[in-house]
């Protein structure tokens, strides 16, 4: 049995910059309005896999942390970042800036592509939905406008 939750009509939406370093265009700071997609795959038990609230919940608790802030990545070697008197400094190639703390979001990646971070946030996903059972497969698209995205999936439960 399968369940879906469209990001675009449901609210699962949040917007956020970023930068890709290694990236000609995409090295400069700017910003998208993202937005998941949430598959499961289970098995029915009581009349269903999941109550659709209980997964939205836990998917706006994943992405709500990350709206109207700046995407850092925390693995990139390129990038260097530090913290100094309430700012975040990120430096790579010749650029500079300088972020208020409380506006910058760190991602445990090495860059905030959208398939790096559909991984993030499917992890993040995942650890919240462990304790279900019913859940087979879970899959997130994460997608910065409509129409483009990516997606990651796993295994939940055998």
């Amino acid at each position: 049995m399968n369940l879906k939750v469209y990001g675009w009509d449901t609210g699962l939406r949040f917007s956020a910059a970023h930068f890709i370093p290694s990236h000609d265009r995409c090295s400069r700071l700017h910003g998208h309005d993202y937005c998941i997609d949430i598959e499961l795959n289970g098995k029915d038990s009581g009349g269903f896999i999941i109550d659709f609230d209980v997964l939205k919940s836990h998917a706006r608790e994943v992405i709500y942390p990350m709206d109207h802030k700046v995407l850092v990545p925390e693995k990139q070697k390129f990038v260097k970042h530090r913290k100094e008197n309430g700012q975040i400094i990120v430096e790579y190639s010749d650029k500079q800036y300088s972020f208020p703390e409380h506006d910058v979001f760190f991602v445990d990646s090495e860059v905030t592509s959208s398939e790096q971070m559909s991984l993030f946030l499917l992890d993040r996903l995942t650890e919240k939905l462990q304790g279900n059972k019913n859940i087979h497969t879970i899959e997130i698209c994460l997608y910065e406008g409509p129409g483009q995205g990516a997606c990651s999936s796993r295994v939940l439960n055998e």
